[in-house]
């Protein structure tokens, strides 16, 4: 029985670790994919308002669900006129109509709640579903093209040096080869 497991763990000791490039993809797919099936969209978050639940930097994650199936207590993005973006706001109050729903919002830390909205009954608004605390100043870096060409030539330099290693590794290898066994060497030529 000892023996068995020993066989086992040998076996999964063996399996090749996920390369570098296999990362890269994930990593830049995932966001993608998440959006494309999920809905997922990623927001910033610029305001306080929600405090402590949903900080200044925050990434907030939101998938588009109809205004009929929101209910109070959950928190939806809304545009905001008066500052031209998007803030993200608890569901206070929700009185339905047959054609409409009549919305009341409110940020965890306002004393005053929003103005009320009123929406269509089938009209998709955005329910924030997962926060990624201050994931949003990584994001606002990476925003500008000194960052993006950066990254990219880091990106680049990695795979090109992971490579050339590889190759070194590969001479290295058939030179030992070569060297270790003359007579096996000369017969395989």
């Amino acid at each position: 029985m000892k023996g068995d497991m020993m066989d086992k763990f040998k076996v999964l000791s063996h399996l090749k670790k996920p390369t570098f490039n296999f990362f890269l993809i994930i990593l830049f797919l995932t966001p993608a994919v998440a959006s494309f099936y999920f809905g997922l969209q990623p927001h910033i978050i610029s305001s306080g308002s929600m405090r402590p639940h949903i900080n200044p930097g925050d990434v907030v994650l939101t998938k588009p669900e109809k205004v009929a199936v929101i209910s109070t207590g959950e928190v939806i993005l809304l545009f905001d006129n008066g500052w031209k973006s998007l803030e993200a706001h608890r569901v206070v109050e929700i009185v339905r109509r047959i054609d409409e729903s009549i919305i009341t919002t409110k940020g965890d830390s306002n004393p005053n709640k929003d103005p009320v909205l009123t929406q269509p009954s089938n009209l998709p608004l955005q329910k924030v579903v997962f926060v990624l605390p201050n994931a949003g100043y990584l994001l606002e870096i990476t925003r500008s093209d000194s960052a993006k060409y950066l990254v990219g030539a880091m990106i680049l330099i990695l795979i090109m040096a992971r490579s050339i290693l590889k190759s070194r590794k590969k001479n290295k290898d058939s030179k030992d080869k070569f060297t270790d066994n003359p007579r096996e060497s000369v017969e395989e030529l």
